[in-house]
């Protein structure tokens, strides 16, 4: 009989793989998993639900173990880290985790995991500097906005993805409740991504999207002020559009318009 170290390295191959069929052949009808992050827990045919939305979602190839495989008998411990990232290739969320699973009759019966999200205290991708007052991570173990730490990366790449091809932030109104509205999450489930991983409170984050797109995709001006130029990208406060744009480039608006190649932060 296969011992349980040989169980989970074919689970780990498979997984690899995306083979959900291969992956479920090796589950115990009992098996049970938990998320304890979450808070959510998975019995039988659930448990080949959950794994398959994983997988749907999961870049796998960036999914790498921190060490080796530890055996106790039928229970073999593993450490990874995961990262999830935009569709434009940015590094948005790293989660660590560690994975226990125990072995009977040859099937894997249960698996714990415990995986926790890597704060971030950079701003979103185009910000750079010093963090804003969003968040640095603290009180993130417990895990009760009803998100893996997995999924919480997924939110932030639907986020992400939303903002850059919707450009919702063109409207100055916009507003966490029409935000979560149209991605399907709740009001605390983004707050708390954007503020406790991501490291950056919620209008910070619109108005780093803002000067993206002002420095992407909106010519500058040819002449007057800078003012009409952030307004294309729905400021509406001189103010706020400066602090964001030096939060971003590093540079005022009219250093950066004057500057000969002005730099353009990646997505």
């Amino acid at each position: 009989m296969p011992d349980a170290l040989h169980i989970v390295t074919e689970h780990n191959t498979r997984w690899a793989l995306a083979d959900l069929a291969g992956l479920c052949a090796l589950y115990h009808p009992d098996i049970v998993f938990t998320d304890h992050y979450a808070g959510q827990r998975y019995a039988g045919t659930a448990v080949h639900t959950h794994v398959a939305g994983i997988l749907k979602r999961s870049q796998l190839d960036s999914l790498h173990y921190t060490d080796r495989p530890r055996v106790d008998d039928d229970t073999v411990t593993l450490r990874y880290r995961e990262t999830i990232r935009s569709s434009a290739g940015d590094e948005l969320l790293a989660v660590t985790a560690c994975d226990i699973v125990r072995v009977q009759d040859a099937r894997i019966i249960a698996i714990d995991e415990y995986a926790i999200p890597e704060a971030r205290t950079a701003l979103p991708s185009t910000r750079k500097g010093k963090p804003s007052s969003g968040g640095t991570g603290g009180g993130m173990g417990i895990g009760k906005i009803g998100l893996s730490a997995r999924e919480i990366g997924f939110l932030l790449a639907d986020l992400d993805g939303w903002m850059r091809s919707a450009l919702p932030f063109l409207d100055p109104a916009l507003s966490l409740p029409q935000v979560a509205a149209a991605t399907g999450y709740t009001r605390n489930q983004i707050s708390f991504a954007l503020n406790q991983v991501r490291g950056v409170g919620f209008f910070d984050y619109v108005n780093g999207m803002r000067v993206e797109h002002l420095l992407r995709r909106v010519p500058p001006p040819a002449t007057g002020g800078a003012l009409g130029w952030a307004e294309a990208a729905g400021f509406r406060s001189a103010s706020t559009f400066y602090a964001a744009f030096r939060t971003a480039t590093g540079m005022s608006p009219a250093a950066w318009l004057r500057s000969e190649t002005p730099p353009t932060p990646p997505l």
